[in-house]
């Protein structure tokens, strides 16, 4: 309706008055039923696929639609729309019946018999460019702000998805993915798309299928990344818009693909006149420099640049080392624990500590040494098959918080549902013999890489994620590289201000030399020493923070201040 209403006021701002004419020579404005529907875009209707040849009096019959519906659009008197709107459903139902009896589904013939353009409260449960419209060869232009919908929350329609066999389809996808590529599927062989999206898709990992897909079947245009910078006041994602030209050769995309990128930078404001911005800030690379793991911006300079980075080194993943995430409690207040109630719950019953692990959290780190700020988790892993009778004070303490809140059945006031009980962690931590190790933890949001060595015994929340491995020290000192800390500017998800997403999924790709072990030796004595100072100089400020204040508890803000 809203949309109806716009082209209205389009259609009356354009009208030119002419006194000497009749009604001062403007027109009536037009019927725009068969114009406009409200549909389901992502799924097409069902079509026979042994069917070659084409029953001729369907094609009549959608001829007579089409002009029925053309005569529509200009019809002036209510009589009249009402008799094409009483002929349109005839035409519509010998159709249905005609399409069964040409091999189409009965269920689908209905569909298509069902809906009604006249209808401006109906809306389709499909969408088909040749039914609705009368179209065959495709629309010249598509524009579109996609719905955003994580893909937990789409779980009941996934198996739909998959069955429209879109090339991008990924089970870890969030929706606006696959509005690309039906929007490719209705233009026209030259068409232009251009959407305005998360700008996920560019780095992350469910985006790989996508890229492969721009590069191949698409000659891009124009990409805007507007990083950090809000577009939307309600939105909370990170916004980029894509401008791309319809195209099914893949060698003239890889010869002729320029598109223009602009990155947003922190100079922008929204009192800036964004063409003018663009003309003067965007850079132009060629699409086949366009890398498929993750589309990195830049001029020649900082290709070959990353380009020299990724040649001197292994990706992580091809080292021998495996790479997790922290614990996911579901509930961080009843699971973790100061050093007070730990110390009550052991004195109440002993046996509490074969549950209780010593947990960092991500601002407990820093490069290369932490400070524990005493806090325990209660280690109830689903995959240890605890019996919490066995533990009665650390039963007493979870159940303070209320059994109800503890449940894991997905309920408001509950945690996620899974299939764990309500005194067990969220995640199974089927890994857990690994935080026995040593290894090296990072936090999965920062503003800059960095990258700390953990004893063994020490746990892992998960607001960080950790390796184990056998070249730790090497790794480390790499890791805290400014390489790698450029590294991760090229292939990270940026949040911003907030700084770049250190997941999994972008460690893993870190290129790290192999070199032979006595190579190694010198960056081991290194990290040794800068381990050893770390220590010693976080010791030394906070006995200087200590006596100063005459006080024990500083907050994490007063001791890097000190540090300054």
């Amino acid at each position: 309706q809203i949309s109806k209403l716009r082209f209205f006021i389009s259609l009356v701002l354009d009208q030119k008055v002419d006194r000497s004419k009749e009604n001062l020579g403007i027109m009536a404005l037009p019927n725009l039923e068969t114009k406009f529907v409200a549909a389901n875009t992502l799924i097409g209707l069902e079509r026979p696929q042994q069917l070659v040849l084409r029953n001729l009096e369907i094609e009549k019959k959608e001829k007579k639609l089409k002009e029925l519906r053309h005569k529509y659009f200009t019809a002036k008197t209510r009589k009249e729309k009402l008799q094409h709107q009483k002929q349109d459903k005839k035409l519509r139902e010998e159709i249905a019946k005609l399409l069964i009896n040409d091999g189409w589904k009965d269920a689908v013939a209905k569909q298509i018999a069902n809906f009604d353009l006249y209808d401006q409260n109906a809306t389709a449960d499909f969408f088909d460019p040749e039914w609705m419209f009368g179209i065959t060869d495709g629309f010249d232009v598509v524009i579109g702000n996609p719905p955003y919908i994580r893909q937990e929350d789409l779980k009941p329609i996934k198996p739909i998805l998959e069955k429209q066999k879109y090339a991008v389809y990924n089970s870890t996808s969030d929706i606006y993915t696959y509005f690309y590529e039906k929007g490719w599927q209705v233009l026209n062989n030259t068409g232009h798309l251009t959407f305005i999206t998360s700008n996920k898709w560019m780095r992350a990992k469910y985006g790989e299928k996508l890229r492969k897909f721009f590069k191949e079947k698409t000659l891009l245009k124009q990409i805007i990344d507007f990083g950090g910078h809000k577009v939307f006041e309600s939105a909370t994602v990170d916004t980029n818009i894509l401008l791309f030209q319809k195209n099914t050769d893949v060698r003239y995309s890889r010869e002729n693909g320029n598109p223009e990128i602009l990155s947003i930078q922190s100079d922008f404001s929204n009192n800036i006149d964004i063409a003018e911005y663009f003309r003067q800030n965007a850079i132009t690379m060629k699409q086949s420099n366009l890398d498929e793991r993750c589309f990195t911006f830049g001029d020649e300079a900082v290709m070959k640049l990353k380009a020299k980075i990724e040649k001197a080194g292994v990706p992580l993943k091809d080292w021998d080392v495996r790479i997790y995430r922290g614990i996911v409690t579901g509930f961080n207040e009843a699971f973790i624990i100061d050093n007070d109630t730990k110390e009550g719950l052991c004195k109440e019953d002993p046996k509490s500590i074969e549950v209780l692990k010593p947990i960092l959290r991500g601002r407990d780190i820093s490069r290369y040494g932490y400070k524990w700020a005493g806090l325990w988790v209660i280690a109830t892993f689903p995959t240890l098959k605890f019996n919490i009778n066995n533990y009665p004070a650390i039963k007493r303490h979870l159940l303070s918080f209320g059994k109800e809140r503890l449940e894991q059945i997905g309920n408001p006031g509950t945690r996620k549902k899974t299939g764990n009980k309500w005194f067990e962690t969220q995640d199974n931590i089927a890994y857990y013999p690994e935080f026995e190790k040593e290894k090296i933890v990072w936090q999965r949001v920062t503003k800059t890489s960095m990258f700390c060595f953990a004893d063994k015994g020490i746990y892992i929340h998960d607001s960080m994620a950790f390796l184990t491995a056998k070249n730790l020290k090497y790794l480390l000192a790499l890791l805290n590289s400014k390489v790698v800390n450029k590294y991760f500017e090229f292939i990270a998800h940026q949040y911003g201000s907030t700084g770049f997403l250190c997941s999994n999924q972008y460690v893993e790709q870190l290129p790290i030399p192999k070199i032979s072990e006595d190579q190694q030796q010198p960056f081991i004595d290194l990290v040794d020493k800068i381990v050893e100072i770390t220590i010693d100089f976080l010791k030394n400020i906070l006995e200087q923070m200590a006596k100063e204040n005459k006080s024990t508890s500083f907050s994490r803000s007063d001791l890097l201040n000190t540090i300054r």
